[in-house]
């Protein structure tokens, strides 16, 4: 019986080399520009408010989650109101550890506005409260526009013509025609998960068998209105 010996020769070993080099080399670089393309296109996602991403044969699906619109409101709220407790000296704590270089310029700037219109005491303190009440309102606005997709707000300004009320029926009616109209990015969600976002945030109540617009509903769809730039900048869901 004969058998048949392979002698693995320098030269037999050099031709296999050349025959498996390249296939080996686009593999290890196409998993290794595969991950780097994710991880690029997560970041990307990251910034503008997409919390996973997922690849498939057909391309980018990016799902977004109810619980980082919730998270995020939170942390942006939290520290805006001064509690109706504090005490001046905790006040003047706060400005001490919270000022800086460029906040000590405008106080400077402020300061000599308000000795340039030489207005009372009294005066002054209206002025000021009420540029600190615009000032707090616009950060609240625009820490929702952070998170708010657009049918969101196209939401709100339909329960704005509705007597500043909804039906949770015709909440869940405006989630299906959202999520059939924008496909996989709402695979994983429910009209409830949808909504909690706007309630969250302090937009909408709960109220017998709908939602109720509530004075900062009210009147973030006021603001927005007044700059319509800023609704083309809602996430585009």
């Amino acid at each position: 019986m004969n058998e048949e010996v392979c002698n693995w020769t320098p030269q037999i070993l050099v031709e296999l080399v050349k025959a498996v080099i390249w296939p080996l080399t686009i593999i290890v670089l196409g998993f290794k520009f595969k991950a780097g393309i994710l991880e690029s296109m997560k970041r990307f996602f990251s910034r503008n408010n997409v919390a996973e991403v997922s690849a498939s044969v057909t391309g980018f699906s990016a799902k977004f989650v109810a619980e980082k619109q919730v998270s995020e409101v939170k942390e942006s709220t939290s520290s805006m109101i001064l509690p109706d407790n504090m005490t001046l000296e905790a006040v003047r704590e706060r400005h001490d550890k919270s000022h800086t270089e460029f906040s000590e310029t405008l106080y400077q700037n402020i300061k000599s506005h308000l000795d340039a219109l030489k207005l009372e005491p009294a005066e002054q303190v209206e002025l000021l409260s009420r540029e600190v009440s615009l000032l707090q309102s616009g950060i609240r606005y625009f820490d929702i526009s952070k998170v708010l997709f657009r049918s969101q707000f196209n939401l709100l300004i339909n329960v704005g013509t509705g007597e500043n009320f909804i039906l949770k029926s015709d909440v869940k009616t405006h989630f299906d025609e959202v999520k059939a109209h924008v496909g996989d990015a709402f695979n994983e969600w429910d009209w409830i998960k949808y909504v909690s976002y706007l309630v969250a945030s302090g937009l909408l109540i709960d109220h017998n068998d709908g939602y109720q617009l509530t004075q900062v509903g009210t009147s973030y769809v006021k603001f927005m209105s007044r700059n319509p730039q800023l609704i083309d900048e809602l996430g585009k869901l």
